[in-house]
């Protein structure tokens, strides 16, 4: 069978794929002759670098801001043009009219400004398969993954936090933002519960804010509001300090004073205030314990600590009592240390110093149990002195959860301690730590994250690609892509911004905060290089390790095999006394008392 004609319709089918029939090639186009240009051709071609600056400047006012520091990345010339404040402030004002500059920046920052305002944003996913404060006729709707609405007078955001009906977001301008839940119409007409889909302004000149430390979110009924106001005796409040000046008749300015203003999360109503003296400056504000004992920690901008304590269940009622402000124990003991950072959940509280030392204190002896490993040297009459976590390396970043803590130091390094019951140090094992226990992550950290029963870690890789990775308990989809949960930190299927710089979660969702502040320094320094003296430490070690192991083997008494494991343990292995010294006395129990072989025993 001849199979030309077949070919030839196979041919002819591709040709016309290809727009034109090949049984007659098309015509071969004449090669036109090019001239050179000419001299005044030259002097009236215009390139973008002909253009004046003054035109360049209002081309670039009318593009969005990832184009014009794209355009500032292509030559040292457009670089220094892309730098122009009158620039980044029309950038400002036209994308975003009624922009302000935060109150912390240096004048003519439009720069910096522009680049929080474009760079914001809130990303939630949602764990829990349903809600339980949903009403249930809305509660399949809604994608896993969504965005929270932007309010209009925000500015960078730095930090969140979920409460139990709403979401807390803090700007750099210090103003807090509630948003709130509420049911949406979608496209074809169904109801779909959408979270923070509205907004509303809780506070103004706020410097820190803080709820319940506790992961259960239905706790968190109110917010604590460190904020600075004009001790003026406005709104019926008058001035709690001795005192004061008076501004009538005298022209004497009111002083600004330090207050702690306490709102409740479902009406957002002020309900407490707490005025302090104007010689007293705070910069965070932390809280701690129950509702009926709850302690305010307040930290200065000398780095002293102060508490007080508050009654939750009285806080409705209306009248006017005074509370004992004190100084901390570890401003006491340790004056010479400023602190830098406080860090509080139920019953503990985690100090970073400006030297970056950590120091740790408990108020339950079986919290301290966790985190040491141990009751010894618990004293239930002095709970408050701080206990030093040894770590020879600058901490510069802690996350503190109900029973284990982080650390980052300034090397990127990460160090879990604590209980590791369902794994959430990321050990790879279920071992308690009582020490600091380095964990080696794949990428570079760049926040940390510590819940009830497993950790979550944003990382960043060299091309600036993120991802989240977490370990522990793996119920209720707290890891997305591990319902088994781990005990090694592996990725999530968590889809992550270029631009997020923190993170948060509670029981049924994930909070990734996207913002990008470029006068924020590095957080980390390059790593330094391993000496020479510690990898040959680190060698005959092993090499130790391993000759024992032969010795082990080849012996053929079972009570020389104990004692040679034993050895071992106290001698070799890196873990806490606690577990070192159960170890020890279950071999020494395990020991046989006559020299048997180990195969007739």
């Amino acid at each position: 069978m001849d199979e030309r004609p077949n070919k030839e319709a196979g041919k002819l089918r591709s040709n016309l794929a290809c727009g034109y029939d090949r049984a007659e090639a098309p015509p071969k186009p004449k090669k036109r002759r090019t001239n050179p240009p000419t001299e005044d051709a030259v002097e009236h071609c215009t390139t973008i670098r002909c253009l004046p600056p003054e035109l360049l400047e209002e081309i670039l006012s009318r593009v969005s801001v990832r184009d014009v520091i794209a355009f500032g990345a292509t030559c040292s010339t457009y670089h220094q043009l892309s730098l122009s404040s009158s620039l980044w402030r029309r950038l400002c004002h036209r994308q975003a009219p009624g922009t302000q500059q935060p109150s912390a920046a240096p004048p003519n920052d439009w720069r910096r400004t522009a680049i929080l305002k474009y760079s914001q944003g809130l990303q939630m996913q949602r764990l829990g398969s349903g809600w339980s404060r949903t009403p249930r006729w809305c509660r399949s709707g809604g994608p896993s993954v969504s965005l929270a609405v932007v309010p209009p007078l925000a500015l960078g955001y730095r930090r969140s936090l979920p409460t139990r009906d709403h979401l807390l977001l803090f700007d750099y301008q210090g103003t807090v933002f509630l948003l709130r839940n509420a049911a949406t119409s979608s496209l074809r007409g169904h109801m779909t519960w959408r979270r923070a889909a509205r907004h509303a302004v809780l506070c103004q000149n706020a410097k820190d804010f803080a709820v319940d430390p506790r992961s259960d979110n239905s706790f968190r009924q109110y917010i604590y509001v460190l904020v600075s106001r004009t001790n003026s005796g406005a709104e019926g409040v008058p001035p709690s300090w001795p005192g004061a000046p008076s501004s009538a008749g005298g022209g004497l300015t009111p002083p600004r004073c330090d207050c702690v203003e306490v709102y409740q999360q479902d009406t957002s109503q002020r309900v407490f205030r707490m005025t302090f003296h104007p010689s007293l400056t705070f910069i965070q504000l932390r809280i701690t314990g129950s509702e009926v004992n709850r302690v305010l920690l307040l930290l200065t901008d000398t780095g002293k600590v102060y508490s007080l304590s508050v009654n939750e269940t009285q806080l409705n009622t209306p009248r006017s009592y005074t509370v004992q402000l004190a100084l901390k124990e570890i401003s006491i003991s340790l004056p010479h240390l400023p602190i830098a950072q406080v860090h509080s959940s139920y019953s503990s509280v985690l100090y970073l110093t400006g030297e970056g030392s950590v120091y740790l204190e408990v108020h339950s002896v079986g919290v301290y149990r966790q985190f040491i490993g141990t009751q010894q040297g618990y004293d239930p009459h002095d709970i408050h002195t701080p206990l030093p976590l040894s770590l020879p390396y600058k901490v510069v970043k802690c996350s503190l959860g109900l029973s284990h803590l982080c650390l980052l130091d300034d090397c990127g390094r990460v160090f879990m301690q604590g209980s590791n019951r369902y794994g959430q140090l990321g050990t790879g094992d279920k071992i308690d730590r009582g020490e600091p226990t380095e964990v080696v992550l794949s990428m570079t950290p760049v926040e940390v994250w510590c819940g009830l029963n497993h950790s979550l870690a944003l990382l960043q890789g060299e091309s600036g690609v993120k991802e989240v990775q977490g370990c522990g308990c793996g119920g209720g989809r707290r890891l997305p892509g591990c319902s088994k949960g781990s005990a090694v930190f592996i990725k999530l299927s968590i889809k992550v911004p270029r631009t997020a710089r923190s993170l948060c979660a509670s029981k049924d969702c994930l909070f990734l905060l996207c913002c990008h502040d470029i006068a924020e320094p590095p957080l980390f320094r390059c790593p330094p290089p391993v000496k020479e003296e510690e990898s040959e430490v680190a060698r005959d070690e092993r090499e130790r390790l391993i000759w024992q192991l032969a010795q082990l083997r080849e012996c053929e008494s079972l009570r020389r095999k104990v004692d040679i494991l034993r050895w071992a343990v106290q001698r070799h292995m890196t873990i806490n006394s606690a577990h070192r010294e159960f170890l020890v006395q279950a071999l020494i129990a395990i020991r046989p008392v006559s020299d048997e072989p180990s195969g007739q025993s």
